[in-house]
């Protein structure tokens, strides 16, 4: 799939309603799925994991001066999905009922808890480097542009992260 260039981020903020539509398009046909599996492995629910896709796409509607590079727009894109996953999630979970026997979870339920486990363990600016590198697959350089950091920053933040949780769960780099 093509890049998104500054051209087509410009025209999300032109005055022709043409131009602006189409830019839209472009950006919403590359990203959709992206933002879909997001909301879904947080919701588990392909109902609301499309509420929230539409949601997600309004909101980068809304704030589409903001975005100067392809790296901003899909970082944005990314957080904002699972922030309004999340949130869904805390608004819906008061109303489902769990089985106390629940068999065979998923790997990404077990990702689930390790990931809060690492909330308490990690600051904040760790556990959203991990999480964007390895969940989302985000490149340090990525995630450096859209925080306005240096590369080299990032990695040594997210090193510091991983030093962090093989402390904490008692593992080494000898192992």
């Amino acid at each position: 799939m093509e890049k998104i260039g500054y051209s087509i981020l410009k025209k999300l903020c032109s005055t022709s309603v043409n131009e602006m539509n189409e830019a839209f398009n472009i950006v919403f046909d590359k990203y959709r799925y992206l933002v879909y599996y997001v909301s879904y492995d947080i919701l588990k629910s392909e109902e609301e994991a499309k509420d929230i896709v539409n949601e997600t796409f309004l909101k980068m509607y809304e704030n589409r001066g903001n975005f100067d590079n392809e790296s901003k727009l899909k970082y944005f894109l990314l957080v904002t999905a699972k922030n309004l996953s999340i949130n869904r999630y805390n608004q819906n979970k008061d109303h489902l009922a769990y089985s106390d026997n629940i068999e065979g979870k998923a790997d990404s339920d077990n990702l689930s808890i390790y990931l809060e486990n690492f909330k308490e363990v990690l600051d904040e600016e760790e556990y959203q480097y991990l999480v964007l590198h390895l969940i989302y697959g985000f490149k340090f350089k990525e995630i450096a542009i859209a925080n306005n950091l240096t590369t080299s920053q990032v990695s040594s933040k997210y090193q510091r992260g991983i030093y962090k949780l093989r402390d904490f769960y008692g593992g080494s780099f000898n192992e």
